[in-house]
């Protein structure tokens, strides 16, 4: 008898491992399946996925249980999927299942619930009847109500949770009711009817309107839905009906797809310029050699016309492609310009969509249907069996990275996936990550480099100009708007051209910072800015746990203007309003995009130039191309400048020149106006420049001589919980085991515990530890050690454990 090997689905620690389940006689299984097996000692039915096969083991054969039962023939992982898995689970320190569930829809996963039966032969039914508590009565009541019969769910919904389960447990003690396990599929696959004409000749009444108007549209639009005929012509049921059974029309059932995309006029392949020319052929040069791509284009440089023409090359040898974007809000430009090009073959998977819309888009990547997927980071895992090619569009974006159970990042599995399935990988950026750019020039990771340092047809860089927000107030001016700003706002809007505001609030942790002379509360250990804590009114470091008191004055010029630091999206917009009059302006942010499909509402308004002035967050500060604006105000471009992060220089170039890169991508050239308390930070005048290079070699020295990545590999422990005082003790203990763990390896640092930047978030205090080695294997040894430890099975505390975290707050 053969033997199943399974990763069952059950997300805990202790079960995180393959069970050997027999094969029932005449149950084909296959690697990939997903079955149902009995689990534990109640032999409770729970899913599982087949990830081998074998025809012996050294395990009692008597004592294997076997599979219960095959809920489709669909082979859900295959077998280079299974691999990927697998070095998931071990480069990012999760359970097997929680990897599976990463790589499929919500839709495929197996649903365990009860069905309760009411024992109408149970003499205890009139005997509880008399003096029990009315919950006992009310769920008889309802049970007969029902025919008898209930789902557990369905109880939920009309009982209190509390007094519901011992109700239940005792009225199946005295036999009253009986319980049923029932496991059940989430997928819901759509079906519609269609009509279709079945006869060339229909003798319909001539008083009998809505009959003709059926027939004729029928034989017009053969195969026109039902829904269209009712919404469209007003066709009702009846009448349909009527037609069916004289055997005029007949009514098909096909399956359909919730995600219906706009149609869009196709668009032709376009002429590249010589830059252009030269890349592709470099990047193709570089793919026969096996080699992976970090492409360094300059904003507005055509590289989604180039990732354009490499798919439509590996479409063209019957492969298939993936494209990720960090932003949902940038997906919509996206598969506007693949759909163009690519029709429908082109599928979309990202969190915007509704469960069953991204249920749908992967059966039409597992079936062929689809040859190119677009979306956010989850889109890695699609399903193709002849992936050609990966790309990843600004590559630099920390959304990249999941800060959820498997805590991967996309790029990793990425370049993983490629070596697996033999694909191409490609990384595009304006502005690359510094460890990419790092690999790339040192040709480290089997990655090459290919840079575009010139924007289409010769189009100008914008004009950035930096204003110091010190000037401004000490000319009495404490408007958001510097006098620059404001007044090349007041010439954007008298030419009608377009205006992007933004504002960097992706800092969460606050800073000091003195609005008089610019001075921010630094670590002395670290160079990262101390952060704020309002309790107790005192700055803290969090890597080195450094902290002193908050001061009254500043340090450096004794001026009272010093205080935490933090502005909103609703201010700016109020503001705006305020001092330019009968001016039409969207806001785009956490707060108005909330609903499904606001971001690509709220782009295409502007593209129809149905307002003059954008003022967003990062959402808008990248990718987008509006050909009529000429004007980016950046209002504060300090925030990350100064959050307790090594990257904060990094981050604020990146924000400035992808923000910078929104101006000027049409006719007229573009202005770029910079308001800071920092004028002088190198990150800043480098992005004034558009001097990517230049940035990088000044930030990798500083890199080197700190010996933060990518010289060196961190792992990131949060421990967290409702009581403080657990909390710290558990962090103390941990500090103790990692050092106990870490022996006399002194090539690895740990720093902490202390407080976490984010030092309470919904009630749990948090706490944290940082280890950094030279090579990653010592941190994910220490991790694995200190994963296997019995430490994690406190209760009153939860353990996070993140390795090259991008984002500690």
């Amino acid at each position: 008898m053969k033997i199943a090997q399974i990763i069952v689905d059950n997300k805990c620690k202790e079960t995180d491992r393959v069970y050997s389940y027999l094969i029932p006689q005449g149950l084909k299984i296959k690697v990939g399946h997903r079955v149902i097996v009995p689990f534990g000692r109640g032999n409770k039915k729970i899913a599982g996925y087949v990830v081998g096969l074998k025809s012996n083991t050294d395990l009692e054969m008597s004592k294997l249980k076997a599979i219960a039962g095959l809920p489709s023939d669909d082979i859900f992982l295959s077998a280079d999927m299974l691999k990927l898995i697998k070095w998931m689970r071990e480069k990012y320190l999760c359970y097997y299942i929680e990897a599976i569930h990463g790589a499929l829809p919500a839709n495929i996963r197996i649903k365990n619930t009860y069905i309760y039966e009411l024992n109408q032969n149970s003499k205890n039914i009139d005997l509880l009847k008399e003096g029990n508590p009315q919950t006992l009565m009310d769920i008889l009541d309802f049970m007969e109500e029902n025919g008898g019969r209930a789902i557990k769910e369905e109880l939920r919904d009309n009982f209190n949770d509390n007094l519901l389960e011992n109700a239940v447990k005792k009225l199946i003690k005295l036999g009253v009711l009986k319980k049923h396990q029932k496991v059940k599929s989430q997928e819901n696959i759509m079906y519609e009817k269609f009509v279709y004409p079945d006869t060339e000749t229909a003798e319909i009444p001539a008083n009998a309107k809505k009959q003709r108007l059926l027939m004729d549209t029928v034989s017009s639009k053969p195969g026109i839905s039902i829904k269209a005929l009712q919404k469209d012509y007003a066709i009702g049921k009846a009448t349909i009906d009527n037609l069916l059974s004289k055997g005029f029309i007949r009514i098909e059932e096909k399956e359909t797809y919730r995600l219906v995309q706009e149609r869009i006029q196709a668009e032709s392949k376009k002429i590249l310029t010589k830059e252009q020319c030269r890349a592709l052929g470099e990047i193709e040069e570089c793919f026969k050699k096996g080699s992976h791509i970090l492409l360094h284009g300059v904003t507005g440089s055509g590289k989604t016309e180039i990732y354009l023409q490499l798919i439509e090359a590996e479409l063209k040898k019957g492969k298939q492609g993936i494209v990720l974007v960090p932003e949902i809000s940038l997906t919509p430009q996206m598969i506007r310009r693949f759909v163009s090009r690519f029709g429908d073959t082109v599928a979309v998977l990202h969190s915007g969509l509704s469960n069953g819309e991204k249920y749908d888009e992967w059966r039409r990547i597992a079936e062929g249907k689809a040859k190119v997927a677009i979306g956010a980071r989850s889109a890695i895992f699609a399903p193709f069996e002849k992936l050609g090619i990966i790309i990843i569009d600004e590559e630099h974006e920390n959304t990249y990275k999941s800060e959820n159970r498997p805590k991967y990042d996309a790029r990793e599995v990425a370049m993983k996936r490629c070596d697996i399935e033999g694909a191409h990988l490609l990384l595009g950026s304006a502005t690359p990550s510094i460890e990419s750019y790092f690999k790339a020039t040192n040709k480290l990771n089997n990655m090459a480099l290919v840079s575009i340092n010139t924007r289409v047809n010769n189009k100008v860089m914008p004009n950035i100009k930096i204003v110091d927000m010190r000037e401004e107030l000490k000319s009495g001016n404490k408007s958001i708007f510097s006098h620059s700003l404001a007044e090349e706002i007041k010439i954007a809007l008298g030419q009608k051209d377009q205006i992007i505001l933004f504002l960097n609030r992706r800092g969460y942790s606050t800073f000091v910072s003195c609005r008089s002379c610019g001075f921010v509360a630094k670590c002395p250990n670290c160079n990262i800015s101390l952060t704020y804590h309002a309790k107790g009114n005192y700055l803290t470091c969090h890597y080195c746990g450094y902290s002193r008191p908050n001061p009254k004055e500043c340090p450096s010029c004794k001026s009272s203007y010093i205080k935490y630091f933090g502005i909103g999206t609703q201010r700016v917009e109020r503001e705006f309003q305020n001092t330019f009059d009968n001016v039409d302006v969207l806001r785009m942010d956490a707060d108005t995009t909330t609903r499904k499909n606001s971001h690509k509402l709220i782009l295409d308004k502007f593209r129809n130039k149905e307002a003059s002035v954008l003022i967003g967050t990062q959402m808008i500060g990248k990718g987008h191309d509006f050909s009529d604006v000429t004007l980016v105000g950046i209002i504060t471009s300090d925030t990350y400048l100064n959050l307790p992060d090594f990257r904060a220089g990094e981050k604020t170039f990146q924000m400035v020149t992808q923000s910078a890169g929104r101006a000027g991508r049409g006719d007229k050239p573009g202005t770029v106006i910079i308001q800071t308390y920092s004028p002088e930070h190198y990150s800043l005048l480098y992005a004034k420049n558009h001097d990517y290079v230049g940035f990088y070699k000044d930030e990798i020295k500083m890199r080197k001589e700190m010996n933060y990545p990518p010289f060196s590999h961190l792992g990131h422990i949060v421990i967290s919980g409702i009581g403080e005082d657990a909390v710290v003790k558990a962090a103390k203990e941990a500090g103790k085991l990692l050092n106990k763990l870490r022996g006399d390896d002194c090539n690895i640092e740990i720093w902490g515990p202390s407080p976490a930047p984010l030092s309470r978030i919904n009630n749990r205090h948090r706490w944290q530890l940082v280890l950094k080695a030279v090579k990653e294997e010592e941190v994910l040894k220490i991790f694995r050690d200190f994963n296997n430890s019995a430490f994690l099975n406190l209760e009153e505390v939860s353990v996070s454990m993140d390795i090259n975290p991008l984002n500690m707050l």
